[in-house]
């Protein structure tokens, strides 16, 4: 390995024309004795060797990302502001050269990472993501956590709804609706706003929506009408119960199926708050739909059955890390 400047290497590679297409993992070492922390890289060997560079950034000392409340970001689109809480991966300090394509918007921020600030128990998104790449089993993701606000029901449903819940002399009690606002707040606002601030790359294919609960629903329904934006959605224990099951019944049919790469992961638990438990076969119905629309299980479509889980933030953050391998996976790196 040759030093090519004070921060960068360079070695080559020989391979026979028998060897194109190989599948070559690689791991470098820190002075012979000490292994890069993550995964192996992954390179495919291309058919035409000549000048072709494959660059990777590996990172040696640091196990552990960061979490920061970044500031606060107004509205227009809904006329309120809120706090964003952002999460670097462990080799963000350390490694400066690499900048990170995957980028994972995340609702209700205060419930993702810290335990003073979250609605009963936190995620520790933190920890499930620090495990995850330290032990190679997904890649690196910034996560930007959007604080959810008061008008939270409103805005993480997209139609509205005339009889979510009853009043005590059992009338329907109507509301929700600005969902699209709020996407176009996330999109036009807050993701331009981020981006210059971190070394992130938003790209389509690698931009994921994820959320629980109603969060889970405007995910599901920002990543199916707006693929030019979302690449992945990430869906936890949705309110696919919302406005008569409409995301099943009209949103699938109506709009037409993502174009791929686009991948969408749904869970539910089995149990409470209600006999049906937690959106459990209104879950199993989106998954059907999906299928039939040609998503295959386990390759673009990912489902998780969490049984006797309830819903609530303690089993979002237990089985946090499904989504995460489901949608972030080691991946080959594409050659220059």
């Amino acid at each position: 390995m040759v030093a090519t400047s004070a921060t960068s290497w360079k070695v080559v590679l020989p391979f026979a024309a028998s060897d194109v297409g190989r599948l070559v993992e690689m791991k470098p070492l820190i002075e012979d004795r000490s292994w890069s922390i993550g995964s192996n890289f992954l390179v495919r060997l291309p058919k035409n060797a000549e000048d072709v560079n494959v660059d990777i950034y590996p990172w040696f000392h640091r196990t552990t990302g960061q979490y920061r409340v970044i500031g606060s970001i107004a509205s227009p689109q809904l006329n309120n502001t809120r706090q964003v809480v952002v999460y670097t991966p462990p080799s963000y300090e350390e490694n400066l050269l690499k900048t990170y394509d995957n980028v994972i918007i995340m609702h209700d921020g205060q419930n993702l990472f810290n335990a003073s600030t979250a609605f009963s128990v936190p995620w520790d998104c933190q920890v499930t993501i620090n495990a995850l790449v330290s032990s190679g089993q997904m890649e690196e993701a910034i996560v930007v956590g959007v604080y959810n606000t008061p008008a939270r029901l409103d805005e993480y449903t997209y139609s509205y709804d005339p009889c979510y819940t009853t009043d005590i002399r059992g009338n329907c009690v109507g509301g929700g609706g600005d969902g699209d606002l709020y996407l176009d707040f996330l999109i036009d606002t807050l993701l331009p706003w981020v981006e210059p601030q971190f070394r992130m790359h938003v790209t389509r294919e690698r931009l994921g929506i994820v959320g629980s609960s109603l969060g889970g629903l405007i995910s599901c329904y920002g990543a199916w009408t707006r693929p030019s934006v979302f690449g992945k959605g990430g869906c936890m224990s949705s309110s696919f119960w919302w406005n008569t099951e409409d995301f099943d019944k009209t949103i699938l049919k109506n709009y037409p199926r993502p174009p791929s790469p686009e991948s969408f992961y749904v869970d539910s638990g089995t149990c409470c708050p209600n006999p049906i438990g937690d959106d459990h076969y209104q879950t199993l119905r989106v998954v059907d739909s999906m299928q039939n629309l040609g998503f295959v299980m386990d390759k673009d479509l990912f489902y998780y059955l969490d049984e006797g889980a309830s819903h609530n933030e303690l089993y979002w953050g237990l089985r946090f890390h499904y989504p995460m391998t489901a949608l972030y996976p080691i991946t080959e790196i594409l050659a220059k």
